[in-house]
């Protein structure tokens, strides 16, 4: 029975793995095989650090390889196949795309998925790889930008797009992609994909999982980024360059530990008064300095925390922690996580802007929720969110102290995949005023 449900399994993952992944790493904005490759993890199966993303495949790779999976729980098959599935995918020499989306409204929710930041978007791309070198060109073009400001409408960008070159076990990259620094699935003190990607040069360790030297093995698997960037196209920080670094650790199969840092210098010569979230943006250079923590309590539970100090003008700092527990079968896989933030009042949250929704900064903020996964490509997630805000009584026009609920389902359509995302969200404005919103986005992929 077990063999029978092992092909069964097998081929209905690889029937849609062009759905799940195309690309020299596992991409950020993927939260169903994030969920797959974190319950490997939890279960000390994949021994190479999961908390900086994009995830190069390469040690990935490695670790299922020693994986016996007659060993595996009927949940660790299914997430193994999946991953295996999908990275076979990713190794074609050439993959094409074509994506269209559109919405109501701008629909940017905090955490890893998608984000409508137009009404109607048209993505064109393609990726091609050979022995040391990978590039990918992706052009879309968008319709009603929610980024868009007086120096320009924003219609267009190449969002996506990158060239690496690999030398040794070392990495050289030049991007426009969407990163993610920390253990948490909500929220990140230091990169997320909240707002659109960076234009950065990074250097990076393609494969932590080889040593440094043999007097640092004590430190486990080592995972370094160096990068040198600038807020892309008219996002809401465009007029800020930054350097940024980060060190993933993992000394015990059960502990994997970050270090990051980033200097962010503004340009406000640039900025105009008359621009949205201009009273958000840092008029001074910014430091930060942030240390994560993800522990693996059991094959199925990892807590997790983060702390983040920042330096400018004024010294604060944010904390969060989480936790996520993994249930699954060959049917099906969940994920549940509850995380709780809180912020100080004089950190600057313009890494929490988000295009086409006025909000008062984050006080604190608790969240809970569920992803699923199955192996015919249906996925989907629910998740809640309860906000405290910071309040200003010089802008009374922000809304304050929001309550959301979002939701998304995903299914394969047309030799490609679907995406159904919602939110709907209550929310104060001024002193007796209640505004009820809610959005609807839907996105179409096709990558062959």
């Amino acid at each position: 029975m077990r063999f029978v449900y092992t092909v069964v399994l097998a081929s209905a993952t690889l029937a849609f793995s062009p759905l799940l992944q195309a690309a020299p790493w596992v991409k950020t904005e993927d939260q169903f095989l994030q969920q797959s490759i974190q319950l490997l993890a939890n279960a000390g199966l994949i021994k190479t650090p999961v908390n900086t993303w994009p995830l190069m495949w390469q040690p990935i790779l490695q670790d299922l390889a020693q994986i016996d999976t007659q060993g595996l729980t009927d949940a660790q098959l299914h997430a193994y196949l999946r991953i295996k599935s999908a990275a076979g995918f990713a190794q074609q020499d050439r993959i094409n795309s074509l994506t269209l989306s559109g919405s109501n409204e701008a629909l940017g929710p905090r955490g890893a998925g998608n984000q409508y930041q137009q009404e109607a978007m048209l993505s064109l791309g393609a990726e091609l790889k050979d022995n040391n070198w990978t590039a990918a060109v992706y052009k879309q073009f968008r319709r009603d930008a929610y980024d868009a400001n007086s120096f320009s409408d924003n219609d267009t960008h190449w969002d996506g797009s990158y060239g690496a070159y690999t030398a040794g076990n070392w990495v050289m990259l030049a991007a426009i992609h969407q990163q993610w620094w920390g253990p948490a699935i909500h929220s990140s003190f230091n990169f997320n994909n909240q707002q659109r990607p960076a234009k950065s040069l990074q250097i990076s360790r393609l494969n932590p999982n080889l040593p440094l030297h043999q007097s640092l093995s004590a430190l486990g698997a080592v995972q370094f980024n160096l990068q040198y960037g600038e807020f892309a196209g008219t996002a809401p920080t465009r007029h800020a360059t930054y350097l940024a670094s980060r060190i993933g650790l993992k000394p015990l199969t059960t502990l994997e530990v970050g270090l990051s840092g980033r200097k962010l210098q503004p340009k406000p010569e640039q900025q105009a008064i008359s621009e949205p979230f201009y009273q958000q943006l840092p008029q001074q250079d910014i430091t930060t300095l942030g240390l994560d923590l993800r522990y693996h309590l059991n094959n199925q539970t990892a807590l997790y925390a983060e702390y983040s100090s920042q330096r400018s003008d004024e010294t604060a700092s944010g904390w969060l922690v989480g936790g996520q527990y993994h249930l699954g079968n060959e049917f099906v896989l969940l994920r549940f996580f509850n995380e709780y933030q809180h912020i100080a009042a004089d950190y600057n949250q313009w890494l929490f802007i988000q295009p086409g929704q006025i909000q008062a900064a984050i006080k604190n903020e608790w969240v809970a929720g569920v992803q699923i996964t199955t192996p015919s490509g249906e996925s989907g997630y629910v998740k809640f969110s309860k906000t405290r805000s910071q309040l200003n009584p010089a802008q009374p026009e922000l809304l304050v102290d929001p309550a959301a609920i979002h939701a998304g389902y995903q299914r394969p359509l047309l030799s490609g995949l679907v995406s159904i995302d919602y939110q709907l969200q209550r929310a104060k404005q001024y002193v007796d005023t209640t505004e009820l919103n809610h959005a609807v986005g839907v996105r179409w992929e096709w990558r062959w």
